[in-house]
């Protein structure tokens, strides 16, 4: 319930964020509202070179997002070493909350961000944590339980671009961010609430006294060589939170039956569509397991990426000098997120069992640390939106994760055998 929550509160406001930038506040007649803004912009620029408003726009909420992905690994230290999963989740929550109300007003909307992604960066990887506890680590079922765990997430992730993002993008953007608040302290209640019913964090001093094995650092090794190659489904990933939203603004046909879907929706429309592959997937898993022929989790990881890179073959057939009909981004978000289901669960699954007890929610951090690397990158490719045709975009973004797929299946034999998989 509280991932259900939080997701619905963090995924409306993303749905919003690009918007809100690119339309309202990174304009001409908004832009001197916002407080820090010409620190802010000649410090991306500093980095990055010089932008327009809405490549500006695009950079800062690819460095939101991977700012979003890139503070878990914080959280898991501290998770590990300091606090413990349990509390560390309330903190973060209640970060979190404190970030979104920030963002409602222009003067605070920039360390808004920096906030609110500090506290959801705190509660996921713990919460993934406290999950991985339910379980022995050779329990076949934890990959089951990640999918459920990703299911809820998708449900909050589904609704929140549904009502939060139709409310900012159609009433009022200040409307939409409050609503978010809203679910992000429900979302802390609820893991107040449901405390008592995680497994008991771990004695501080076992947290801290607790050392890596020999053969460790072999184990460390391979996670993060899988970390870097799962970057680069994550650098196509991140564009549908980003520069996505502006193309579905100016290149989708977006009436149906006369009525117009707001541009936040396509978000809900990429939440739905793992939701309603959770079953058949998990159940083409049983009966390939039956017959011995499930692949492993690095043929997983493998498949989810060639799935990205297909989805986005498909988006880029699509694209063209006339707008694109709406049921050709269905196809696009049902192929996209099978890939993510493919993935997404089966890697939070592999680091929790093979990441070393003394660094586990550090490791899980890493698995977000991967979605750092690719929101940043995304960040900066969104600046050629503007510059490159459509459909060569797109398919600059379908040959990184097919590329991810090609070395994973090339090495993976090597990253089973460290792993002992």
């Amino acid at each position: 319930m509280a991932e259900a929550l939080q997701a619905a509160g963090i995924y409306g406001v993303q749905a919003l964020l690009i918007l809100y930038m690119a339309n309202f506040l990174f304009t001409p007649e908004q832009v001197a509202s916002v407080g820090g803004f010409d620190a802010w912009r000649s410090a991306v620029q500093a980095l990055f070179g010089p932008m327009s408003l809405q490549a500006l726009a695009t950079q800062t909420m690819g460095l939101y997002l991977g700012l979003f992905f890139l503070t878990p690994l914080i959280g898991g230290w501290l998770g590990d070493r300091q606090w413990g999963p349990r509390l560390t989740c309330i903190i973060g929550a209640l970060l979190a909350t404190a970030g979104m109300v920030m963002v409602i007003l222009p003067e605070t909307f920039l360390p808004g961000l920096l906030v609110s992604a500090f506290g959801a960066g705190a509660l996921r990887c713990n919460l993934n944590a406290q999950t991985g506890h339910l379980y022995a680590r050779d329990d076949g079922r934890r990959d089951a339980a990640f999918s459920i765990l990703a299911a809820g997430l998708n449900t909050g992730a589904f609704l929140g671009p549904l009502l939060i993002g139709a409310l900012g993008e159609r009433v009022d953007w200040q409307w939409g961010f409050m609503a978010a608040c809203v679910c992000m302290a429900l979302a802390a209640l609820t893991l107040l609430a449901g405390n008592l019913l995680m497994p008991p964090d771990t004695p501080p001093e076992a947290r801290r006294s607790a050392r890596l094995a020999p053969g460790d650092g072999a184990t460390i090794a391979a996670l993060v060589g899988v970390m870097l190659l799962t970057s680069l489904f994550w650098l196509a990933q991140s564009q549908v939170w980003n520069v996505y939203a502006l193309w579905g603004r100016d290149h989708l046909d977006r009436l149906v039956l006369g009525f117009e879907v707001p541009v936040t929706w396509l978000q809900a429309f990429d939440s739905l569509a793992p939701i309603l592959a959770v079953p058949p997937v998990l159940a083409l898993w049983r009966r390939q397991a039956a017959r011995g022929a499930e692949p492993g989790e690095l043929g997983k990881i493998g498949i989810g990426m060639a799935l990205m890179g297909c989805a986005f073959l498909w988006l880029a057939a699509g694209s063209g000098p006339e707008k694109t009909p709406i049921l050709w981004v269905v196809g696009f978000h049902l192929v996209l997120n099978f890939g993510w289901l493919y993935l997404v669960p089966t890697v939070n699954a592999l680091f929790s069992r093979t990441a070393p007890v003394a660094i586990t929610g550090v490791m899980l951090g890493a698995v977000q640390f991967a979605v750092f690397l690719g929101s940043t990158l995304s960040g900066w490719l969104g600046r050629f939106y503007e510059t490159m045709d459509v459909r060569a975009f797109w398919l600059l973004h379908a040959a990184v994760p097919l590329a991810g797929a090609a070395i994973m299946w090339a090495v993976r034999g090597r990253l089973a055998r460290v792993l002992r998989l």
